[in-house]
């Protein structure tokens, strides 16, 4: 009688894990623009719209993950992914500022002062799914879900006082208007891949990619006010509370790639024939 076949064991991946990544991330600049609010109808003293479109910028990024996976075939594993990643993304430009009185041949004012704006992102985090096809201690996925990051978002008028002829709105040259600004915690969504190598039963190696994607961040805080007092062009700004200026920030990319290593707190061996 032939003898049956030994069974062999292969890696499991059914269990909970926890571990820590790192590497890098970058964005395209988002779109950002200035709108004077302070003194409108009096286009003498006010000044026309103003958009930056900085340039991309480039960040490390260091954080945890934990989860859970079901390997609900033998060559399939599905699960849920949270994660947390430290970064410093600071994408940042300056832009002219242009008297909003036209001249005689219909262009905007001379050149004037400028404003500077910045978007900066603190941190990244997502609850994602996470489908993959694994081969023994190989496992090639797909994830996507919702995504998270707290964002900076500055601005600061300088006054460069007068060029070309043309005078400043400024009160006087080198007087730049008191820098404001706020914080927000912005909801998008995240899809990407990786890959994942299991060389012991608890063990779990992988590199993999993100892209992040955050909707028009101008909602629910684009404009705020200065204090009053300030010099002008804000001058008009009398009334507590009152909107001197909007500071509006576009749609941002985010695209992370990271090295990860997982501890897998339960890791049952399958078995093969």
């Amino acid at each position: 009688m032939k003898a049956p076949p030994m069974a062999a064991a292969v890696m499991g991946w059914t269990g909970f894990y926890v571990g820590i990544n790192g590497g890098g991330a970058w964005s395209d600049g988002p779109s950002m623009s200035y709108v004077d609010l302070a003194n409108i109808g009096n286009t003498t003293n006010a000044y026309a719209p103003s958009t930056v479109n900085p340039s991309s910028s480039t960040s490390g990024l260091v954080g945890l993950h934990a989860g859970y996976n079901w390997q609900v075939a033998p060559t399939w594993v599905l699960g849920i992914e949270g994660d947390w990643d430290w970064t410093n993304i600071n994408a940042s430009g300056t832009n002219s500022l242009f008297g909003a009185t036209n001249n005689a041949g219909g262009t905007f004012g001379l050149l004037r002062d400028n404003v500077t704006l910045q978007t900066k992102v603190n941190w990244l985090a997502s609850v994602r799914g996470r489908a993959g096809y694994t081969s023994s201690s190989w496992m090639l996925y797909g994830t996507g879900g919702v995504a998270f990051a707290d964002m900076d978002f500055n601005a600061q008028v300088h006054c460069v006082g007068p060029v070309n002829g043309a005078g400043t709105l400024c009160g006087a040259p080198g007087q730049d208007i008191r820098p404001t600004g706020f914080n927000n915690t912005r909801v998008g969504w995240v899809a990407g891949a990786g890959i994942e190598y299991k060389p012991a039963s608890n063990w779990i190696f992988g590199l993999e990619y993100l892209y992040y994607r955050f909707g028009d961040t101008n909602t629910g805080g684009g404009s705020w006010t200065f204090p009053s007092g300030q010099p002008a062009p804000f001058y008009a700004c009398t009334t507590a509370g009152q909107n001197c200026a909007k500071f509006s920030y576009g749609d941002m990319n985010v695209q992370t790639v990271r090295a990860r290593v997982s501890f897998q707190l339960n890791s049952p061996t399958a078995t093969k024939y």
